[in-house]
């Protein structure tokens, strides 16, 4: 039986598919098989726009985990389904997976906008078409895991090949809950492993849509595997399960050192990415026009709700009340609304509960002795008031030791603190203990590039900010991570190597008298 049955792909509050997941429980994927949790228990999905029922999913326990966790390992047996698999027959498994994800990138963005809040075009292009990329690109690597061959050693042939490490779980989160867990799963399974995925309680449509393309793509029973429900018990099982070779979390960072600690009775490897506190860094001879256009795209795309947000402003003396004049200036032309509404630039907060820890921490800065210089609080007029909006904000007069300066808040709110010079900009950027991403705005190239090898993280952009590369890896820095993600080198965290020496004269060892 199907996560639910197959619908008409539509747009707004009402569409088919929103109807549908109203009707039907999105169900659990173990061994080839759409499973409700024997719990029996149900998670309800809220649509943060207006506080309605998005769907409601069967909640998964360390039991359902048990049962992903050894039909992932049978799949993973030599002489399996999975394992007969050729390179080319897993690229193209991976490649119509892409397919069938492009095909139904409207249906797949409205469930993840009515879900997590996104806005719907941000969602369908910057979600959904990254997650079938992502499938695209691990395809086109099943090729380049080579190993090496050595005949230094007289008649013996010493090779190495890479192999695939087993079972790999998968714990992603609500925010780009699609691009992500296929960054996890794509490489892990190119690379020849199987997986067990968890997506987050509050965001789980998309990815059983996505799993559901993949049962359709072709992919061996136990290959892929969806467990639903808590990390506090999901995401433990897995963590602590013997049989999970490596785990993938992308997420808090104090949830990826319980993710670590909870796995230290099992020797397992880890691809931790985790919280950032990112540094914007606008010297006085930047562009400003340019700049503070890239720093609101920054901060406020998707809410605040992106790890690599530039949520810290370092902005030189000089420059510093024109771009704040700028900031004042532009902010309220932002176009909050509904995120279904293809003219809406800004959506709402992804629960309730996340609406009040970024209401809180406004709050804790204003304390701290920060000043709000717009925004601030939560938007109530009208139909917003069902919903859970937060206006942009930005808080100046911060410094170094705030805590909405040095803790992630994961929202759209900005700090701003000033520098003297370059020095002082370095220093503050590598203030906090993160070190995910950060951004450098000036018209000097020598200095720019100084500046992105002085600044602790692992992605640095000079003169704009997310633009990335595909198929580049990156690695985080510090409390940020553990982990080498995209390109050939990620592709690679997901296998073991393997030495092989082969004896083309067979001899007696002449150590013993035999």
């Amino acid at each position: 039986m199907p996560m639910i049955p197959p619908t008409e792909p539509g747009i707004g509050p009402e569409s088919s598919i929103t109807k549908e997941y109203r009707m039907h429980t999105i169900r659990m994927y173990i061994n080839g098989q759409w499973v409700e949790s024997a719990s029996g228990e149900i998670t309800t999905i809220i649509n943060p726009a207006n506080g309605s029922v998005a769907a409601e999913a069967t909640r998964g326990t360390a039991d359902d985990v048990s049962k992903a966790v050894a039909a992932a390992k049978q799949a993973f047996t030599p002489g399996s389904p999975w394992r007969n698999l050729t390179a080319d027959e897993r690229a193209e498994l991976l490649n119509t997976t892409a397919d069938l994800i492009e095909a139904r990138a409207e249906e797949l963005a409205v469930a993840e906008t009515n879900s997590m809040g996104r806005v719907y075009k941000e969602t369908r292009y910057d979600d959904i078409y990254a997650a079938s990329g992502v499938f695209r690109y691990a395809a086109s690597l099943v090729h380049e895991l080579q190993g090496t061959a050595s005949a230094e050693n007289g008649d013996m042939l010493t090779v190495t090949i890479r192999e695939p490490l087993g079972v790999c779980a998968v714990v992603a989160p609500w925010n780009y809950s699609m691009g992500t867990m296929a960054a996890g799963m794509a490489p892990a399974l190119a690379a020849g492993n199987t997986v067990v995925i968890k997506p987050s309680s509050l965001t789980p449509v998309s990815t059983a849509m996505m799993v559901q393309a993949m049962e359709e793509a072709g992919f061996p029973a136990g290959s892929v595997n969806m467990v639903l429900g808590s990390g506090s018990e999901v995401g433990s099982a897995l963590a602590q399960s013997e049989d999970v070779a490596k785990i993938t979390f992308t997420g808090g960072t104090a949830t990826g050192r319980d993710i670590i600690a909870k796995s230290s009775t099992s020797v397992k490897r880890y691809a931790m990415e985790l919280g950032g506190k990112s540094p914007f860094i606008i010297f006085d001879d930047a562009d400003l026009d340019v700049a503070v256009d890239r720093l609101m795209f920054g901060i406020f795309l998707s809410q605040g709700q992106v790890c690599i947000a530039g949520s810290r402003l370092l902005v030189q003396d000089g420059v510093y009340e024109r771009v704040t004049r700028m900031l004042e200036e532009r902010i309220p032309r932002i176009r909050i609304g509904m995120p279904l509404d293809e003219e809406t630039e800004f959506g709402p907060m992804v629960s309730k509960r996340h609406m009040e820890h970024v209401l809180e921490y406004i709050e804790i800065g204003k304390a701290e002795g920060a000043k709000v210089l717009i925004g601030g609080h939560r938007i109530t007029k009208g139909d917003f008031a069902k919903g859970y909006f937060i206006e942009p904000t930005v808080l100046v007069d911060c410094n170094e030791h705030m805590r909405v300066v040095n803790e992630e808040i994961f929202g759209p709110v900005l700090t701003v603190q000033t520098f003297s010079d370059e020095a002082e900009a370095v220093r503050l950027a590598n203030s906090t203990g993160y070190g995910l991403a950060g951004g450098v705005f000036t018209r000097d190239m020598g200095r720019a590039l100084r500046v992105c090898a002085d600044v602790d993280t692992g992605i640095m952009w000079a003169n704009t900010y997310m633009d990335e590369t595909p198929g580049v890896p990156v690695s985080p820095h510090r409390q940020s991570g553990t982990t080498v993600d995209g390109g050939l080198d990620g592709l690679k965290e997901y296998t073991v190597l393997k030495q092989i020496n082969l004896k083309m004269s067979p001899e007696k060892s002449g150590w013993f008298n035999n």
